[in-house]
């Protein structure tokens, strides 16, 4: 019985793994449906093939799962579905990126995909201007650290 379910799940991940072959790639296919948002390639990173809009990461193709960005904007949506955030390397112990999977219905439903796209790309925005922002502090600290130094000869 046990092995019946198997076959049974193994079939219907089966068909979703050929309905998206059958439009190319998974990874073709979000790029194809996202396009909207800007230019966009495709890379590889962490062994998988990241998806980038005018070189922002915005999401990560991962065997037959998407994971998209998250962040304080959009974060809960993903978390409130039980979605799994992305580990380039399971056995890592917390090595983890700012990308969280997105769910089988939302990849399915082009529509529901742009929309979470969108918010992906804005939450990947705001973490840019947070990192710029920290290098600029960082800088501005550095700075005033070589100044005081100068002044103490």
């Amino acid at each position: 019985m046990i092995n019946h379910a198997r076959a049974i799940l193994a079939c219907k991940s089966t068909e979703w793994l050929l309905d998206m072959r059958n439009k190319s790639s998974l990874a073709s296919y979000v790029a194809e449906q996202l396009a909207f948002l800007g230019p966009i390639s495709q890379r590889s990173i962490f062994g998988a093939v990241g998806i980038f809009i005018e070189d922002r990461l915005l999401g990560i193709v991962a065997g037959d799962l998407l994971y998209l960005h998250t962040g304080p904007s959009n974060r809960d949506e993903y978390l409130s579905r039980g979605c799994r955030q992305f580990k380039p390397y399971p056995n890592a112990f917390d090595l983890t990126t700012d990308h969280h999977q997105v769910p089988e219905d939302i990849v399915n439903n082009s529509d529901e995909l742009r929309q979470w796209a969108e918010r992906a790309l804005q939450a990947a925005v705001e973490a840019a201007r947070r990192k710029q922002l920290a290098g600029i502090e960082r800088s501005r600290h550095a700075k005033q650290a070589k100044k005081k130094g100068r002044s103490d000869d």
